[in-house]
């Protein structure tokens, strides 16, 4: 279908053309070597969608103003922000990873992870996709992959006192 109409302007977008565009995801390959189709929403959509958690606000607002992470020591980081850095992650993963479906980890009555003997094993959890991934998808998804390599040396540095789970 042309993007030209016979008058020689433009044609408008539908909105069906629109949204397949939004959802439909793009091919792209993670660290691990696994590929997915992923949609790259804008830090403004999770921001919007509520899934920055409070304590991550300072920083995601310093980035949406300068348009990079800002330096943060990781030993300044404590358990709790951790914590919700690594939930931030598993939640954005689960949220534009189109294909193939990853699904938001299942909680106990008290919040906790779900054991993952408890989990359907035919579905695949954000905690079960690599770390590393993760942020490589996080990166694609808030301003593409023009300055990937410096950010997953910078990402890499922050995140080195988290171990594998």
């Amino acid at each position: 279908m042309s993007n030209i109409t016979n008058s020689g302007t433009p044609a408008v977008t539908s909105a069906q053309a629109w949204k397949a565009k939004t959802t439909s995801g793009t091919p792209l390959t993670v660290p691990s070597g696994n590929v997915c189709l992923v949609r790259a929403p804008g830090l403004q959509a999770f921001v919007q969608h509520g899934m920055i958690p409070n304590r991550l606000m300072p920083l995601v607002q310093k980035a949406m103003k300068t348009g990079q992470m800002d330096d943060v020591n990781p030993q300044d980081i404590d358990d709790e922000t951790m914590m919700d850095l690594l939930e931030m992650f598993n939640t954005v993963t689960a949220y534009c990873v189109v294909e193939p479906k990853v699904h938001n980890v299942p909680r106990t009555e008290d919040g906790k992870p779900l054991p993952l003997d408890q989990r359907d094993p035919e579905l695949l959890y954000a905690d079960e996709v690599d770390f590393q991934d993760q942020v490589f998808i996080f990166n694609v998804a808030v301003g593409g992959t023009a300055d990937l390599e410096k950010f997953r040396r910078e990402t890499e540095a922050f995140m080195e006192p988290v171990r594998p789970s």
